[in-house]
């Protein structure tokens, strides 16, 4: 009796975890031939040979003609490997990013190709009941719009705000958002569109769209610090989200600057968000001239006004006292500043380097800097759009995910985002 047949479960599941290393493997080269795919992975050659047939049979991928770039002359003899690649109508991913003020909702198909994007503001922040009719719709537009079938949609990743368990899609507490407190969100969303979805805070795929599309690339060390309606933070070492438990997201807004100072919603008195936040920059500024939104406040500032730096001294201060606090716990190789204001950014980012190089440059690793970056709405989508790829990929969504592969790749639907699939293993 041979080894799988004295252990088929066990063969089952690696036969599964090769077929999506496999996969995973022509995802991100984009095209891929069998005989690369022996190099990359250290799988047999059968077994490779067997894995792109199931693949191409189950329509996960296809072969590709490409012409030659040699002249008949220089041409090697022999059969010329074929290629493959993702087909890209195979499936569909939905990357959402919310807070108090607007949503953001993308589409992108089994490749990872934009296919539908939209995006709506609130006047007022809404319920949370509210917010999920709103994602939800988002979500049937874009499909209608995109003429895709529910049945081919693989999953939906979500950056929630707010203080968020990954591992049960639960936010657990977000104050500007009424009735965002142990708000299933992942179940919900799961019950509408019946496909596996992952939550995460909005920090955290802001901080992995900057890393690995945005002004971060190539950092292998990142602190994020969001601003917006409060202060979020993410921080990444050598490509993967530093997780606190079931939590990505460090509640940076709520480290104690002036623990005598004013009270906020978490208990806590003198937290950084109550000091830096859109609505106190805002107010900094109409010092200068009228200041409603972050639109005023971008055309201030960057309009390169003498009597900015005055208005804004307070708050610049207490920003590069929080960024310098960052640097000294955790020594990154960059900290990296978003705002939906590029000038606002680049305002935090420049008093927190003059701080550093007043004060502080006995910590952090040489070379280490501070980046300025604006939201980009799309991009974070897109890094939740990631979450769902690479939770696929390591651990498949099995029966019932409504998915092609989902018979031949299944697994578990409620592990943490961001986890990594182990190595080829012999079948």
């Amino acid at each position: 009796m041979t080894h799988e047949e004295q252990h088929p479960e066990r063969a089952h599941l690696i036969r599964e975890r090769n077929q999506r290393l496999v996969l995973r493997l022509i995802f991100r080269t984009g095209i891929l031939s069998q005989s690369k795919a022996v190099q990359r992975t250290g799988l047999k050659a059968p077994t490779v040979f067997r894995i792109f047939s199931d693949l191409e049979r189950e329509g996960l991928i296809e072969a590709v003609s490409e012409p030659s770039s040699r002249s008949p002359k220089n041409r090697k003899k022999g059969r010329r490997p074929v290629n493959y690649r993702i087909r890209s109508s195979a499936a569909y991913v939905v990357g959402i990013d919310f807070w108090a003020r607007s949503a953001a909702a993308i589409i992108q198909d089994f490749a990872g190709n934009l296919v539908a994007e939209r995006g709506v503001c609130f006047a007022s922040p809404p319920s949370a009941e509210d917010a999920l009719d709103i994602i939800a719709n988002l979500i049937r537009d874009m499909l209608v719009e995109s003429s895709i079938d529910r049945s081919k949609l693989l999953g939906i990743g979500v950056g929630a705000p707010g203080s968020v368990s990954v591992s049960s899609g639960v936010v657990q507490f977000y104050a500007r958002i009424p009735g965002m407190n142990e708000f299933p969100l992942g179940e919900r969303l799961r019950s509408l569109f019946s496909v596996p979805v992952i939550v995460t805070n909005n920090a955290s795929i802001v901080a992995l769209a900057e890393e690995r599309y945005g002004q971060a690339r190539g950092v292998s060390s990142l602190f994020l610090f969001l601003v917006r309606a409060g202060v979020g933070g993410a921080f990444i070492q050598n490509g993967k989200l530093v997780s606190d438990r079931s939590r990505t997201a460090f509640e940076v807004g709520h480290l104690s600057i002036d623990p005598s100072g004013l009270a906020c919603s978490c208990g806590n008195r003198g937290c950084l968000e109550l000091y830096l936040n859109e609505e106190t920059v805002c107010t900094a500024l109409s010092q200068i001239e009228p200041c409603a939104g972050i639109e005023d406040a971008e055309r201030i500032l960057s309009a390169n006004n003498p009597e900015v730096d005055a208005a804004l001294k307070p708050i610049l201060e207490i920003s590069a006292h929080a960024v310098r606090d960052i640097r000294r716990l955790l020594a990154p190789e960059a900290v990296l500043i978003v705002t939906r204001s590029k000038s606002l950014s680049e305002h935090i980012a420049q008093a927190a380097s003059a701080d550093f190089e007043r004060n502080d440059q006995r910590f952090g690793p040489p070379g280490a800097r501070i980046i300025a970056s604006e939201y980009n709405p799309v991009l974070a989508c897109k890094a939740a759009c990631d979450l769902v790829y690479e939770e696929y990929f390591a651990h498949g969504f099995g029966e019932g995910s409504g998915f092609p592969g989902g018979g031949f790749m299944g697994g578990s639907q409620q592990r943490s985002a961001g986890q990594q699939p182990s190595g080829a293993q012999a079948e």
